[in-house]
Order: C-alpha cells, then sequence, then structure tokens
C-alpha cells in the first residue's frame, strides 16, 4: 500500500483519506491503484466495508455505496476516478455492537471526474456499448460488458468511435433513438432488466450481427481505422540485436549509463546522443587516420536514430550535450556583448565615416555551431563566408530533415551530393548564376556532424528511399533503432529523489566535455597540425584489427552472404570504425588509437550493419508464409465476393505448410494481424477473418 503518515513533511495532497474512528488509524491514499484495491469492490462495484472515504463526511462509513469508475475521455483505457454515491452511515462505536446514529445521502468523486465506463480496457472485445441511461449502464456494466455512460447517444458514439480500437464493434444503446448513427442505435425496453449476463450478451451478438448483415452501416469497411498497412517481415528474421555500450570510453559509458537511468530512456538512443556530442567536439581538433591523405580525413560522424513518440529523444540529448550547450550559450553571451560594442562605435557617424568604419571594422559573427533546421544552402554560405568551420545539425525530429523543403525538390540530387562530399572531404561549394554571383564560392576544411533521431512513421520510408541509398547518403549514418520502453518506466520515492545535476558519472562527462571545448587548448607535441587538427594514428594492434574488420566485411558482401544487398553500407564499415574510433581516441586523450579503441568502434559499427539489415531484408526477402496466406485469402474473398472467409475454412483449405501446422498458422495469423492485413472477429460461435479493405480494392 502506497500510505503515508502525518508526521512526514511536505507531503502531496493524498487523492482519499480513511481514519478508522474506534482505532484512528489514518490511511492517506496517494495512488488511485492504491485506493481502489483498498476501498472499492470492482466486482460488484460497490465501497468496501470500513470506507471512512469521503472528506466531508469523515466519520461516515461509505460501505456498500455505489462506485464507478470514471476514464479518461482521451484515453478510455486509463481510469482516473471513481464515482461513489449512495447511503453513508455514521455509528455510535461506544455501544456494542455499534448503533446506526445518522445517514446521509452522498455523491462524490475520488480522483478525476472523467465519463462513467466499466470495461473498455478489457482484451479481445467484440463490441463496446455507448448508452443515456444510467440503470442500463448499471446493468450493463454488473454483467461484465464493455459500457460508456454519456447523456448523449450520439457524443458517446463520437467519443468510442475515435477512442476505442477498430477492430471493437460500436453500438449505442437506450429507449428513446438518437438523432444520429440511428442504424448502430439497439432500442431497450424495461424488460431488458430481466436479463441475466448470458442473454445480454446474445442479445448484442445478434444485434451486432444483424447491423452488419444489413448493410446499412460497416464499420470495419472504413478503411481509415485499419491503421497503416505494415509490410510483411517474418519476425524471426530479426534477430536481438543489443548496443555494444562497453564499446564506449569510460567516462562517456558512464554518462550514458547515467542519462538512460535519470531519462528512463533506451540505451541505445542515449549512446548515440553521446557520440554525437563527441563528434561535434572532436571534429574541430582532429582527423581521422587515412592510408592515402596525409594530413587525414574528417571525423565527422553521421548518426540516425529511430525513437517513438515519448520515448524521451530530447532530454536524453540535451543532457547529453549540456556542456556544449552552456559554451554556445556563453560564446553568443560574448558575441551579442561585442555586437551592441560595434553598433555604438558607428552610432553617430555620418554616411562616410559609418561606411570606412565598417570596411575597417567587420561586425562580429553569430557563434552558434548546433543547428536543429537548416538547409544545405544555408550552411554552405555560413562555411563560404568564413563564418563557420565547424557544424551539427542535430535534432530530435528527424522529420524536419526529411521532409523538409530541400529532401523534396527538385534539387534533392544536388543537396545530398553537397552532404557527401562534406562528410569525405570537409568541402562544399556554392555556385549561383552570374546575375546573382554573391555568396558563390568554396570552403575546404570544414565540418558537420549529423546527429537525428525521429519516429518510425518518418522514417520509414527515408531508410528505403533507393536515392537516399544510391547516392551513398544514408550509408555513412550509423544507425540504431533501441527498444521501446513505452509501459515499463515506473517510478518511485527513491527515483524521484535522483538528482542528474548531482550525479557525479555526468559531472565528470561534463567536465571533460568542457575542458575539450577550450578554445586554447595544448597543442599535442609530436603531431602536425593542419588547419588546426592533427591525425590520430593507428598503432600496430589498431592497424591489424582495422584490416581483420575490412576483411570480414568484405567476404560478407559476396552473393547469398549476410551484406550482399548492403554493399554501399557494408563497404563503408572500415571507414566509419576509423573515424568513431578517432573520436573515442580524442575523447580519451590517447595520443594513438589502440586496439581496444578500435575493437570498441568495429563493435558499434556491427551493430548499426545489422541495424540496416533489417530493411534490407524486408526488401529482398523470398516470399514469407504470410505472404502466401494474404495472397491466398485476397483471391478466395475476390471470388466469392466477400471481405470475410470463416476461420475453419482457412484452417482446412489455406496453402501448405500453414495446412497441416496449426501452430504455424496461429503464428502468420498473428503477422498479419500486427501488420493490419486481417482481423479476427467472432459472431456467437462463429469466427471470421476479415480482409482489410485496401487489399479488395487494389
Amino acid at each position: 500500500m502506497n500510505a503515508k503518515h502525518p508526521d512526514i513533511l511536505n507531503k502531496p495532497i493524498p487523492l482519499a483519506v480513511n481514519i478508522d474512528p474506534v482505532t484512528g488509524h489514518r490511511v492517506e491514499f496517494f495512488q488511485l491503484e492504491d485506493f481502489a484495491t483498498n476501498c472499492i469492490d470492482e466486482g460488484n462495484f460497490k465501497v468496501k466495508p470500513e470506507s471512512y472515504i469521503y472528506s466531508k463526511l469523515p466519520n461516515y462509513n461509505c460501505e456498500n455505496c455505489e462506485a464507478y469508475p470514471l476514464v479518461n475521455p482521451k484515453q478510455l483505457s486509463e481510469v482516473i476516478g471513481y464515482a461513489v454515491r449512495g447511503t453513508a452511515r455514521k455509528y455510535d462505536t461506544t455501544t456494542t455492537p455499534f448503533k446506526e446514529i445518522d445517514s446521509q445521502q452522498v455523491s462524490f468523486i475520488i480522483g478525476k471526474k472523467g465519463l462513467f465506463a466499466s470495461g473498455l480496457n478489457k482484451p479481445h472485445l467484440s463490441y463496446v456499448v455507448g448508452t443515456n441511461d444510467m440503470d442500463l449502464f448499471i446493468q450493463l456494466a454488473k454483467a461484465g460488458k464493455a459500457v460508456l455512460l454519456h447523456q448523449s447517444l450520439d457524443e458517446a458514439y463520437k467519443i468510442l468511435n475515435s477512442g476505442m480500437p477498430k477492430t471493437v464493434f460500436r453500438l449505442i444503446a437506450g429507449k428513446i433513438p438518437p438523432k444520429e448513427n440511428t442504424d448502430l442505435f439497439v432500442q431497450v425496453d424495461d424488460s431488458f432488466r430481466a436479463f441475466t449476463s448470458q442473454q445480454i450478451e446474445m442479445f448484442f451478438l445478434e444485434k451486432r450481427k444483424q447491423i452488419i448483415e444489413s448493410g446499412a452501416f460497416n464499420q470495419d469497411a472504413d478503411s481509415q481505422h485499419w491503421g497503416e498497412l505494415l509490410p510483411l517481415q517474418q519476425a524471426e528474421s530479426v534477430p536481438s540485436n543489443p548496443y555494444p555500450i562497453d564499446a564506449l570510453p569510460l567516462l562517456a559509458r558512464e554518462a550514458v549509463l547515467a542519462i538512460s537511468e535519470h531519462v528512463q530512456s533506451p540505451i541505445a538512443m542515449t549512446a548515440q546522443c553521446v557520440i554525437g556530442a563527441m563528434s561535434h567536439i572532436a571534429q574541430a581538433k582532429v582527423n581521422a587516420p587515412d592510408r592515402f591523405k596525409a594530413h587525414g580525413e574528417p571525423c565527422s560522424l553521421f548518426l540516425l536514430t529511430e525513437g517513438q513518440s515519448g520515448s524521451r529523444k530530447s532530454t536524453s540529448k540535451n543532457l547529453a550535450d549540456r556542456a556544449i550547450l552552456d559554451y554556445e550559450r556563453k560564446q553568443y553571451e560574448i558575441y551579442r556583448a561585442d555586437l551592441e560594442q560595434w553598433k555604438s562605435g558607428q552610432a553617430g557617424l555620418p554616411k562616410k565615416d559609418r561606411e570606412a568604419y565598417c570596411a575597417e571594422n567587420p561586425p562580429p559573427n553569430d557563434p552558434s555551431t548546433l543547428y536543429s533546421d537548416i538547409t544545405l544552402e544555408s550552411i554552405a554560405g555560413l562555411f563560404i563566408d568564413g563564418i563557420l568551420q565547424n557544424a551539427s545539425i542535430s535534432s530530435d525530429e528527424a522529420g524536419q530533415f526529411f521532409g523538409g523543403h530541400t529532401m523534396k525538390a527538385d534539387t534533392r540530387n544536388q543537396a545530398l551530393g553537397g552532404y557527401t562530399k562534406l562528410f569525405d572531404d570537409g568541402y562544399v561549394e556554392r555556385t549561383r548564376s552570374k546575375s546573382n554571383l554573391n555568396g558563390s564560392g568554396r570552403a575546404h576544411d570544414v565540418r558537420v556532424t549529423f546527429n537525428l533521431q525521429g519516429q518510425r512513421e518518418v522514417l520509414d520510408n527515408a531508410l528505403k528511399d533507393p536515392v537516399l541509398r544510391g547516392q551513398g547518403f544514408l550509408p555513412r549514418f550509423i544507425l540504431t533503432i533501441p527498444e521501446n520502453l513505452a509501459g515499463t518506466r515506473l517510478q518511485d520515492a527513491a527515483y524521484r529523489n535522483k538528482n542528474a545535476n548531482k550525479d557525479h558519472r555526468l559531472i565528470a562527462y561534463w567536465t571533460r566535455c568542457e575542458s575539450l571545448l577550450d578554445s586554447c587548448p595544448q597543442v599535442q607535441t609530436g603531431h602536425e597540425l593542419h588547419n588546426g587538427r592533427y591525425v590520430i594514428p593507428m598503432n600496430e594492434e589498431a592497424i591489424a584489427i582495422d584490416t581483420e574488420f575490412y576483411n570480414v566485411i568484405e567476404s560478407l558482401q559476396r552473393a547469398g552472404k549476410r551484406f550482399e544487398y548492403l554493399q554501399a553500407f557494408a563497404s563503408r564499415a572500415s571507414q566509419l570504425a576509423r573515424r568513431l574510433a578517432t573520436v573515442f581516441a580524442y575523447f580519451e586523450g590517447l595520443q594513438q588509437i589502440d586496439g581496444k579503441t578500435l575493437q570498441g568502434a568495429c563493435e558499434v559499427v556491427k551493430h548499426s550493419l545489422n541495424e540496416w539489415a533489417m530493411y534490407a531484408e524486408i526488401e529482398v526477402k523470398a516470399e514469407s508464409d504470410a505472404q502466401k496466406l494474404i495472397k491466398w485469402l485476397i483471391g478466395k474473398c475476390v471470388q466469392q465476393k466477400t471481405d470475410r472467409l470463416t476461420y475453419s475454412y482457412m484452417q482446412t483449405s489455406c496453402p501448405r505448410p500453414m495446412q497441416k501446422n496449426n501452430h504455424l498458422l496461429e503464428m502468420v495469423i498473428q503477422q498479419l494481424e500486427d501488420s493490419n492485413h486481417i482481423k479476427i472477429e467472432s459472431l456467437g460461435r462463429t469466427r471470421y477473418v476479415v480482409i482489410n479493405p485496401l487489399l479488395l480494392k487494389s
């Protein structure tokens, strides 16, 4: 029980308080679940004995008062309160047995106000009923049916239609027909009160069947209720691919674990955020080794992370970037002061003198280097004008990038080529028309890091885009697809007492980032500087590991091997590993990339290749059992001019090997349901396989 005592200071206000008048024992409830468990008989919709829970009558026992759940109108499966009504009684506790000395009619709410509803969160619902009749609501609730109460039947239907899963049939019932949705209305009279629970079930199943067969209204025919058709992919083809967290440098690894712990975000997502911060810092100071280039190549990284809405992308990124953000804020304050001084220096000067002043004293430049939404045209201009040398495009809304104007316009191919040149050589150019030469030019030794995070709905099409792949843009990205932690991120008092700002792991990480961001770092002895950067070489052990890694990945690109259809991605594995190892080594303060550092970088790149392979497998896999079955189902439905077949007919007639293997058939059926190709419905004792209307139209 989540109970508190009055001696605890600064405690939150409880939802309910129960004080036993005999013993004086006080229990405070701060969570609705605790209150319901201890005070509500949910099966009978009554208040349990010895429940003195009405704040206005704390000495009155609400035992046997009716108690009905209240649900969130925007999330019907979420119970947010209980409505209690009935007779509360006060007893003389000095007598034995207790004698009732007063009673009061009560009506109050514990928790938050919401809609009267019951059973809406049950799994495998066949139908749900909306009603405007309180007596009917109570009868259906006590019979265990899914039911919602609203004073308007039409509003009840609208709420159910938008808030319930589309596989659940929505009905409305009452004594007087509504103005709208009459084809879904089930009329009941006083005789309905005598129905048993089983009779109620058969009554509504029959009404549902009549509505569907009449053709007056078929909710399931509305394709928008099905959700997006998802690619058919065998579940067993996606192996477990945990993020190699141990591959990161110690300080970075501890920061990843700390951020994940405080934010309750996936390790893989947090790791990418930290690597993105390290890449942003390192790209300005060091280059990765390249045996064909004396001055090495950029160590800048392109990072891509898939994360659902609410997966804590923003919070993870902000904690990983804190030192950079603080540094940029200080630099911006200096810039603002210099700008004001520059403005005041020319204030009041005649035009000719002002022009001379500006020529001798150019205005200060905005020092910002982190961008969430910037076009190639804009960033190229900043590089060419010498305002910027190192930048990051870092966003937790990848849709801003992949769905932006640059990636949709006719110039997309040119933009992709520009980004790949920036990645490979740190080079950018911009050529404008003769009538608009201002801004034309080129810039060498500039750097850009990408750290993009986005939802699957945004990334899915982009990651399969043949242009983004063929141009070599996506193959330069290190990809991770973290597990979804939604539903597991529970919190307790110990968690609430944790403070990320005081976590020694994060303080050590931020301190290291701050020291590396110092604009005047000590020059590393023994390293030749080239435009302010030096190459971190590999030692002998690292060179051997690099060679072996290259050969292994190269061999896996042969026909029939793991990366046959990922050659553009796999061929860059060695390059990405050397870049990542350079970032790791600089963060750790190493003079050389050793074997351990490079091996860790190789593990991260292998993780990325396996994530990319998941998308490739969707496209190249031979026809799966799921594809065979859906093709057969569509053919039979078209032949019989229907949108459904009986489950038993499918079992005995579907293609092999499903026909002879019931376990396999159930697995395939589940896959087709999960990907919104079919639904399984029950009418009485008969089960049907219903086909998505979009498939029948095509």
